[in-house]
């Protein structure tokens, strides 16, 4: 297939690398003319992942018509918060193709998760053209050819057995679902749950402390969605539990790492700017945080996190607030 991967980020990247290695025609799309010239001319994004060569297939520009001419598949592989902004500016040229979303997000200020917002401000948005990827999939190792698996989620079953077959190979193994809701949730509640973990390794406590915080974000992670309208199923398979602690573990992780700056006592913006990636989870929390409030679900690791990142408790004394909520039975 002919496919075309809006954002030229460490995920679009590395997606753009495995759709050629499959025997896709790829083309890659990088808003920064500058970014698309540099990465065309090495052959490699050596900002986001330097050191991974592009495979034969993979065209690289900053030329949107020419980037989405002719294609039958289209990826976004843009941070959820600017997706509401790139639909402005260029939802009215989209074609209309099978389109994967893989932003893991809650909108700031609306609450709304990547196809919602598709489906509300995308003219013609057609859901039965639309899936969602989601799992245990840090870009770096995906790139590199690491095995690893996800899910495909769309509410058409034809349009997820198309991405499955097309995508699907030794590296990435594809599992279909219906719950497009659910899996976009649990990928970009993990996030928050993820820069809690970072703290205590920022705090350097140990594995107990960080089990521990696995196991009650699964459940966090699992009443809210629910209550948005989640299958719990999901929140225990590879977009929820997978996902979630790959994120917390590895030191790939975008989230984790800004967490752990944190943990160390430095400023959120030191934090981010030393990573030099977006980290969803900073803007997904208080958006979390808010959905529980609406849907009265108890939420207590998101709101240490919003209470760190807003600058009004240290990550130790957030730990130290967990410990010392009420005792009751394990839920």
């Amino acid at each position: 297939m002919k496919v075309a991967i809006l954002g030229a980020g460490s995920w679009g990247t590395a997606l753009a690398i495995h759709a050629a290695r499959v025997g896709n025609d790829v083309v890659l799309w990088a808003r920064d003319r500058n970014q698309a010239k540099s990465i065309r001319q090495a052959q490699e994004n050596a900002r986001y992942l330097p050191g991974q060569m592009f495979p034969a297939g993979v065209a690289v520009t900053s030329e949107f018509e020419s980037a989405i001419s002719r294609c039958e598949l289209l990826i976004l592989a843009i941070p959820l918060q600017s997706v509401r902004e790139f639909v402005k500016s260029y939802g009215d040229n989209l074609p209309r193709v099978i389109c994967i979303g893989t932003a893991k997000g809650i909108e700031a200020g609306s609450g709304l998760l990547e196809q919602e917002i598709l489906s509300e401000c995308l003219r013609g948005f057609d859901a039965e053209l639309y899936a969602s990827l989601s799992g245990p999939t840090l870009a770096a190792e995906l790139a590199m050819g690491m095995p690893t698996s996800a899910v495909i989620a769309s509410q058409s079953e034809g349009t997820a057995q198309i991405i499955q077959r097309e995508f699907s190979s030794e590296v990435l193994r594809l599992y279909r679902s219906t719950d497009v809701r659910g899996v976009e949730f649990a990928g970009a509640m993990k996030n928050v749950i993820a820069l809690a973990a970072g703290m205590i390794d920022g705090i350097s406590y140990g594995s107990n402390t960080k089990g521990a915080l696995i196991t009650r974000g699964l459940a966090e992670l699992s009443r809210l969605g629910e209550a948005i309208g989640g299958d719990r199923k999901t929140f225990m398979g590879l977009s929820g539990l997978g996902d979630l602690a790959t994120t917390c573990m590895s030191p790939r992780s975008r989230n984790r790492t800004v967490g752990e700056h944190i943990g160390r006592g430095e400023s959120l913006e030191n934090a981010l700017r030393k990573t030099e990636q977006v980290a969803e989870g900073v803007w997904t929390a208080r958006a979390a945080f808010e959905l529980g409030i609406k849907h009265k679900v108890a939420t207590p690791i998101t709101a240490g996190v919003c209470a760190v990142l807003e600058g009004k408790l240290s990550a130790r004394d957030a730990v130290r607030g967990l410990m010392e909520r009420e005792l009751k039975e394990e839920d």
